[in-house]
């Protein structure tokens, strides 16, 4: 059956014979581990003029630095626990596998790790791992990629390497070697070598931590943070620390709930009608339309309007709120010029003016707020009732 062409088999002989030829290559990978295992116990590797096991498999078997790291791992795992052979040989476990478990493995569990990780993806595997020796996260946070710099087509490419008086050091054992570079004289046209000078974009990644925490890690466009960093103060009195995961998972539930409905995959919510204002329960005059808060946000621009004495416009997008320049309780109406924006400490200081600092801090919720961002970036902020500005027109 093997001489004849694939092309030629029908279907279902055809996914038998895929299936043989996968029990095949999995026998021929288990031999082949066992054999690397006794070529390197008698050190053989040195008889041959190699000065380790890497360099062998690199320079005589012709293994990329990928595979042979994989396969020196997943054989000192084996070597160690040698029961792994009946796994590897029916597919119950591949070599990525072997390596992760080989980090948890002990006498003791590796018969229960191995049925908990029978035919599991990569990354199951990666999270039962994490579940037993939890890693260190990465802090939060978010930082700027250096630019990619275009190769200078008008640069000298020398003809001849420079002479480094020895040969190239040899990667030590098991560890990746570093990537050769690209001959300047292999041809290729000036626009060849700067599309090959850019760096591949990193895939996004969710790599597990703990049994329950995750890390994640993408690249953003610069549109994206600016969107990111304004969700973020939109979201800065929900979430005042601006905890980035938080404030995806905010996003997250909104977008479900959003393209759920329309999906058909989430409920929508029961809608109660309000009452209609009556003589007895007028309609508060603290209502603000939604037309007038997008009129005020667009006028503004979504920051506050606090302007120092300097001219300095205060211009913060962390908790902001609607100020009425006439209060509310003095007979103020919520209109587009009645209104403006203010960040939490500007409007603070603009009620301690009209009421008095006593009567407001009655008012203060201190539960709850989290750190502005002076503070999160270590500068006190000033007293309100020392501040002295006016608001932008």
């Amino acid at each position: 059956m093997s001489s004849l062409a694939p092309a030629s088999l029908d279907s279902n002989v055809l996914a038998v014979r895929l299936r043989e030829l996968a029990g095949e290559e999995r026998n021929v990978q288990v031999d082949f581990l066992l054999h690397l295992d006794e070529f390197d116990s008698r050190r053989a590797f040195v008889e041959e003029g190699h000065a380790s096991l890497w360099a062998y498999c690199l320079k005589v078997l012709h293994l990329r630095e990928g595979a042979a790291g994989r396969r020196i791992q997943a054989m000192r795992v084996l070597r160690r626990f040698p029961s792994l052979e009946a796994p590897l040989r029916d597919g119950r476990v591949c070599l990525s596998t072997v390596t992760l478990l080989g980090q948890v493995f002990t006498e003791e569990n590796v018969d229960d790790l191995l049925g908990r990780a029978a035919y599991r993806t990569r990354a199951e595997v990666e999270h039962l791992v994490a579940s037993i020796h939890a890693r260190t996260a990465p802090r939060a946070g978010i930082r700027k990629l250096p630019e990619r710099e275009p190769a200078q087509a008008s640069a000298a490419i020398p003809l001849t390497a420079p002479d480094t008086g020895g040969e190239r050091a040899e990667p030590s054992e098991g560890a990746p070697a570093a990537p050769m570079p690209a001959s300047p004289t292999d041809g290729a046209s000036p626009a060849t070598r700067e599309v090959r000078s850019e760096r591949p974009r990193r895939r996004p990644e969710t790599v597990a931590v703990t049994e329950s925490h995750w890390s994640l890690r993408v690249t953003l466009d610069r549109a994206c943070k600016e969107d990111l960093e304004t969700l973020r103060c939109l979201l800065s009195h929900k979430i005042p620390d601006g905890d980035l995961a938080a404030v995806l998972h905010e996003a997250i539930r909104c977008a479900i709930d959003k393209h759920g409905k329309r999906k058909g995959a989430v409920a929508p919510e029961r809608k109660t009608k309000r009452p209609e204002p009556t003589a007895a329960s007028p309609e508060p005059t603290s209502t603000i339309p939604a037309i007038v808060r997008r009129a005020v946000w667009t006028r503004d621009g979504g920051r506050c309007a606090w302007v120092g004495p300097d001219g300095c416009r205060c211009s913060s997008r962390w908790k902001l709120e609607l100020d009425h320049i006439r209060p509310v309780a003095l007979g103020g109406p919520s209109t587009i010029d009645n209104l403006r924006l203010a960040c939490r400490a500007h409007n603070l200081l603009h009620a301690e003016r009209t009421f008095g600092r006593e009567h407001m801090e009655r008012f203060r919720r201190h539960a709850g707020d989290g750190p502005t961002p002076q503070e999160r970036a270590g500068v006190a902020p000033p007293r309100p009732a020392l501040q002295l500005g006016m608001w932008a027109s």
